[in-house]
């Protein structure tokens, strides 16, 4: 099957009002930044939780856990299934799933409601984010890697504005655990006609029992090498991810004496941010060169994070993070860049899907580690040990660009 016949748009329902295929490249980086505004939303939100619940360090690192969990179940599952039924049922399914979890969290009175709202976010995550890997690189102009550069972009920049609105919102509106999930919600709405409108680039169909068999995600036959070195750079750079969208927030307000909830945003914000910004100006690095220069800022964000919290203060800390994160975006590029670049069309989403099995292991096991150390220990012991732990992490990755493949 050629490449053509996977992604020539199909007539029918979407008639002459139907997105162009450049409009639905962009549409999507949207739908794909708006997923990953609502994935960081709760993070400024945490303390609040904490001091209405009372529920500890640990308890926190596993409402970030169990999304990740079920994104992992979602990917193992469903992350080839827009291969086989089409880009936008799945999209549209993500999204429905996507508005329920905001209204659990919305009127979430418990921690045990706060842990299904996201136990049902990173479900509705997990299947919307294969296809809509795949439906960029369906979308993108033929001979660039326009696709790979966007999902990393739309992924930085997302999480970033979704912790720094979320953490204003918190600040300065009322109803702080409200207010930014209705206007998600609203987001979210506005998403489903775009969908509808935009050409299906998936034109065969499978049989039903195919359709209904879980797609186990894996590696092109031939190219465990080039995988193993994506997983280095994936583990070093999520590692970093997780433990800020779960512990950063704590760990800024502690440096910190006024505007608790809109400084947690910033942290997040900080890495996420400047993660999407080096990614979009230096998105034309070859995959290994965005690793080998990523790394060496990696490890001095780190040294910049441990020097923090071990009493040199928030402006240390925020311009550790701001490099920590320019790094975080140039590995996470590479690494994504390098398995892409081995999917055959008709198996896009099961590929990308791949990549986030990776990418969230990497980012949630390491995470809930750190609750317990935090708990146990204090946030500083395990602060320093999260930055010990990520360092080694960058350097095999780093390393690991120089073996022959």
């Amino acid at each position: 099957m050629t490449t053509t016949e996977l992604v020539q748009p199909r007539s029918g329902i979407l008639g002459r009002g139907a997105l162009s295929r450049p409009a639905s490249f962009w549409f999507i980086g949207g739908v794909y930044a708006l997923f990953l505004m609502a994935s960081t939303a709760p993070s400024p939100m945490y303390s609040i939780y904490q001091q209405r619940w009372h529920f500890t360090t640990t308890v926190l690192t596993e409402v970030f856990a169990v999304y990740a969990v079920l994104i992992l179940l979602a990917l193992v599952l469903f992350g080839s299934l827009s291969d086989h039924i089409g880009r936008r049922p799945v999209l549209l399914t993500g999204l429905v799933l996507e508005i329920a979890s905001m209204l659990v969290l919305a009127i979430a009175p418990s921690v045990g409601w706060l842990l299904v709202g996201r136990a049902l976010q990173g479900l509705a995550t997990g299947i919307a984010t294969s296809a809509i890997s795949g439906a960029l690189l369906d979308f993108q102009r033929p001979g660039t890697n326009r696709g790979s550069l966007i999902n990393g972009v739309a992924a930085g920049l997302g999480m970033a504005l979704g912790s720094l609105l979320a953490g204003a919102l918190v600040q300065f509106v009322p109803g702080p655990t409200l207010t930014s999930y209705l206007l998600l919600i609203l987001g979210f709405l506005l998403a489903i006609p775009g969908v509808l409108l935009m050409p299906e680039p998936v034109t065969r169909r499978s049989a039903l029992r195919e359709v209904l068999r879980p797609q186990r995600p894996t590696v092109p036959a031939g190219k465990g090498a080039t995988f193993a070195l994506m997983a280095t750079t994936l583990l070093a750079s999520w590692i970093v991810g997780g433990m800020f969208m779960s512990l950063g927030p704590s760990v800024a307000k502690g440096l910190v004496s006024g505007n608790p909830y809109l400084v947690g945003g910033l942290a997040v914000a900080a890495l996420a941010g400047f993660g999407g910004f080096a990614q979009l100006l230096l998105g034309g690095w070859e995959a290994r060169r965005a690793v080998r220069v990523g790394a060496p800022l990696m490890l001095a964000g780190l040294a910049g994070v441990a020097a923090a919290a071990l009493g040199q203060g928030a402006v240390v800390f925020f311009v550790g993070s701001a490099v920590l994160g320019t790094g975080w975006g140039l590995v996470f590029m590479g690494g994504f860049r390098m398995l892409t670049g081995l999917a055959a069309p008709e198996h896009r989403a099961g590929t990308a899907a791949l990549i986030y099995v990776v990418a969230y292991l990497s980012a949630s096991v390491p995470s809930v580690a750190l609750g317990f150390l935090s708990t146990a220990y204090g946030l500083t012991a395990a602060t320093l040990v999260f930055t010990a732990t990520a360092a080694v992490l960058v350097t095999v990755a780093a390393l690991s660009t120089f073996a022959r493949h």
